[in-house]
């Protein structure tokens, strides 16, 4: 993002933030390359924010879904 806020909307943090309560385990943390791992409520916080780290949570699920629903996701699958 070349030094620019993306702004993310509202209705995509709420999708992302009940994507994460509804398929992340409590006991799991996600480590994305900054200097601390994230709980799952520190990443909704984040999300929240709409903070650097919480818009690259909201991009990766938003690039998960994409996936998924194109079919790119289940060709790369059954490649293996």
């Amino acid at each position: 993002m070349s030094g620019e806020k993306q702004e993310i909307s509202e209705k995509i943090k709420q999708l992302v933030i009940a994507r994460i309560k509804a398929q992340m385990p409590s006991n799991l943390k996600l480590s994305m390359g900054f200097e601390n791992s994230l709980t799952k409520e520190e990443m909704i916080e984040h999300v929240k924010a709409g903070d650097e780290q919480g818009t690259h949570i909201v991009n990766m699920h938003l690039n998960f879904i994409k996936a998924l629903t194109s079919g790119k996701l289940m060709k790369e699958v059954n490649s293996v």
